[in-house]
């Protein structure tokens, strides 16, 4: 997996998460102190293993980052490592207009003054990966049929944060939810029951149309449902997901009351291809000094 760290300066925090949220969308890993450091941890020590440890450090140029110390600080570092590797590690990513620093004059930069998605896909090309500047979380089913875009991730993170997002529901309203296994894939069933009465909704997220439908077939697992049963449309995102599942809870909650009984999640999954094999090795990694590639395996 290729990775960076982002060096810059504080007042550009926002653009950079926004960059570092879309490298990680494409499969980049990504150091990002946000996201890397905690209460506690020191900055000198982090980033000296953050910088050693990524395939490039991304210098976002802007007036501001030529006068932190930090940034100053991370390039020493940088360019220390440059020199030992004898390969390009610097890479520009020009945010704002600057007086570009002369060792980095004659490198072409990334350039983000004037369009994000031309700057995005210019770092993107650098990690040979195609066709970035459309595909995002909200529209990667324009993408299915096309070979060299790695779409299926979208549709796993996005099915992701569909059940995170009814399961929280559901937790809040004491329903039972059961997520499907190989049986029957990007589907989960929300079950409520009560003194009077039971409900059951499920949902899939069908792969001929990358719709999510719904069906009310009373059934509390939906592995033991059929693709023919989900016959009510729902919508293509995560929101349409959320809202038909609350005004179901809703409409259910103000005829029958909360449900009562003590409710049960099941969320856990299959592991898919060789999951499993590359979390071993990346565990196996992080546990070892060596970071190169050079010993034999």
């Amino acid at each position: 997996m290729p990775s960076i760290f982002l060096s810059y300066a504080n007042i550009d925090k926002p653009f950079v998460e926004k960059l570092a949220r879309d490298l990680k969308r494409i499969g980049v890993d990504v150091w990002f102190d946000k996201w890397k450091m905690k209460v506690g941890d020191s900055r000198i020590w982090e980033t000296e293993d953050g910088i050693r440890e990524n395939e490039y450090l991304g210098l976002v140029l802007t007036p501001e980052a030529l006068e932190s110390e930090w940034v100053k600080s991370d390039l020493e570092a940088a360019w220390v490592k440059q020199m030992q590797t004898k390969k390009v590690f610097v890479l520009p990513i020009l945010y704002r207009d600057c007086q570009i620093p002369l060792f980095l004059a004659d490198r072409k930069f990334a350039d983000f003054r004037n369009e994000y998605e031309d700057g995005f896909n210019e770092i993107a090309a650098l990690f040979g990966i195609k066709d970035t500047e459309a595909i995002t979380q909200d529209n990667w089913r324009k993408f299915t049929k096309k070979r060299n875009v790695n779409w299926k991730a979208f549709k796993i993170r996005e099915f992701e944060e569909v059940v995170t997002s009814l399961v929280d529901k559901a937790i809040s309203n004491n329903w039972s939810v059961w997520v499907g296994g190989t049986a029957n894939e990007f589907s989960l069933t929300l079950s409520a029951y009560t003194k009077q009465t039971s409900k059951s909704v499920s949902i899939k997220l069908v792969g001929n149309r990358n719709a999510y439908m719904a069906t009310f077939k009373p059934e509390y697992n939906p592995n033991n449902l059929k693709v023919s049963d989900f016959d009510i449309y729902v919508g293509n995102s995560v929101n349409a997901c959320e809202g038909f599942v609350w005004r179901v809870m809703r409409d259910f909650n103000e005829t029958y009351g909360k449900p009562v009984r003590k409710a049960t999640y099941f969320t856990e999954r299959f592991s898919r291809g060789n999951e499993i094999t590359e979390a071993a090795k990346e565990m196996i990694k992080r546990f070892n000094w060596y970071k190169g590639d050079n010993i034999p395996r």
